[in-house]
């Protein structure tokens, strides 16, 4: 009888033993290029988001997302396409995943008093910081919303954010920043006309928004225009589109900027106006607890006026409430069409012009809100607020805050219709803007 061979499982045929190892080789390969790309992604997301975009990365952007920048179609349409700031665009989106109110658990009853402050913020994380420590002596931020809207996103600004642990806080970010479209539309396409190029000069280079310059012959700056869209942008989306506030029907909202500060009882002055703005100035449709006036604290920290809503005596530290947005959105057209790219003076001639009846502001004479900054779009520079600061909280050191009354001291009546300060007459910025109401 044939002896049979004893089985060895060890033992492979040269076919099993060549797919064997071919399988280990894929096996290592994989993990090799895994490992490879998760570390390379996470360098590429510290840097894009450790500086401002320079030339070089819009230029690689430009390349990567188009083979070439030049071949841009020349028609000034807008065209709302996905962003190609890939890196950025993957951290927001983490964000977006997660969206939820952070220290909510904390602070539960925010939901019922229908104020919101909304803070817009670009990148200049020093003025937020000391923005951030004025919010946190605030009487009564513990049952406000706070929400942070950002058009820059920045390590160094998101851990700000999150170290807020003293009221509830939502971030927001608008979706057509230039940062995320760094060489297109909404930002700077490289196929632009040159700011103060002649618009017959235009016409011969080709360029894409040639026959579009503002009133004063000037084309479209970005950096400009992007504040304008941001600020409507986000309103529409806290009255119109945020769960927490969408159907709030007397909701009001506090607006900021990151290089305000407020003092102690700016939420108690805010509440106590708005609870007699129906007695004392019922047409008001803003009320704002900041002022560029002059006033002496010690005496007059009760004392409110009246006025027509003027953009560089009533923009900082103002409130809206639905009903004003309300009129604002039926005035959408003649806001986003007016050839100016500041918000306020855009907001100020569309309430002269067609509006119910011009905007009428219910203000605090002593300014619960100041500005600090120094430095930003206009003024380059050290930003450094900490003398500023120091300065207001010794003006508020004498101050008698926190008072029980107010009382109507004067009622004002100035008109004024705005001439347009220019940079906005690009077509594909009337379009985005009026996309934000539709």
């Amino acid at each position: 009888m044939k002896k049979l061979r004893r089985f060895n499982p060890f033992r492979f045929n040269r076919s099993l033993k060549l797919i064997f190892q071919i399988f280990v080789l894929i096996l290592i390969l994989s993990l090799f290029t895994f490992v490879k790309f998760h570390y390379s992604e996470s360098r590429a997301v510290k840097a894009a988001t450790s500086q401002p975009i320079g030339e070089a990365a819009v230029a690689a952007a430009a390349v990567a997302a188009t083979g070439n920048p030049q071949n841009a179609k020349k028609n000034p349409e807008v065209v709302l396409v996905q962003p190609i700031n890939d890196s950025i665009l993957y951290l927001i989106n983490k964000k977006k995943l997660n969206v939820k109110i952070q220290n909510e658990q904390q602070f539960p009853n925010f939901i019922q008093h229908r104020l919101v402050i909304l803070i817009q913020i670009h990148n200049r994380a020093s003025y937020l910081n000391q923005l951030i420590q004025s919010l946190k002596k605030v009487k009564g931020i513990d049952e406000t919303l706070v929400i942070f809207s950002h058009d820059f996103y920045s390590d160094e600004l998101n851990t700000l954010v999150e170290s807020v642990d003293f009221c509830p806080v939502l971030q927001l970010f608008y979706p057509h920043s230039i940062q995320l479209n760094p060489n297109r539309f909404p930002g700077q396409d490289p196929n632009d006309c040159p700011r103060d190029i002649s618009k017959e000069n235009a016409k011969q280079a080709g360029c894409l928004n040639a026959d579009n310059p503002d009133a004063y012959g000037h084309y479209r700056q970005a950096e400009f225009t992007q504040v304008k869209h941001h600020w409507l942008w986000k309103l529409s989306y806290v009255f119109d589109k945020l769960e927490y506030t969408k159907k709030a029907a007397d909701l009001a909202v506090l607006l900021l900027e990151e290089d305000y500060y407020l003092a102690p009882d700016a939420l108690h002055m805010l509440k106590l106006m708005r609870q007699q703005k129906s007695s004392l100035c019922p047409q008001c449709s803003i009320v704002s607890v900041g002022s560029y006036e002059t006033s002496d604290y010690a005496t007059r920290s009760s004392v409110v006026s009246t006025n027509n809503w003027i953009s560089d005596k009533h923009n900082m530290g103002m409130s809206i409430d639905r009903e004003a947005w309300s009129q604002l959105k039926a005035c959408a057209e003649t806001f986003c069409k007016f050839d100016d790219y500041n918000w306020d003076w855009s907001l100020q001639f569309s309430g002269m012009t067609c509006w119910k009846a011009p905007i009428q502001v219910l203000y605090a004479r002593t300014s619960r809100v100041f500005h600090i900054g120094q430095c930003g779009i206009h003024h380059k520079g050290t930003c450094d607020p900490s003398k500023i600061v120091e300065d207001v909280n010794q003006q508020l050191a004498g101050a008698k805050l926190f008072p029980s009354e107010i009382s109507l001291e004067s009622v004002g009546g100035v008109k004024m219709v705005p001439k347009p300060n220019g940079g906005w007459g690009d077509p594909r910025d009337h379009k985005l803007c009026m996309s934000f109401i539709q």
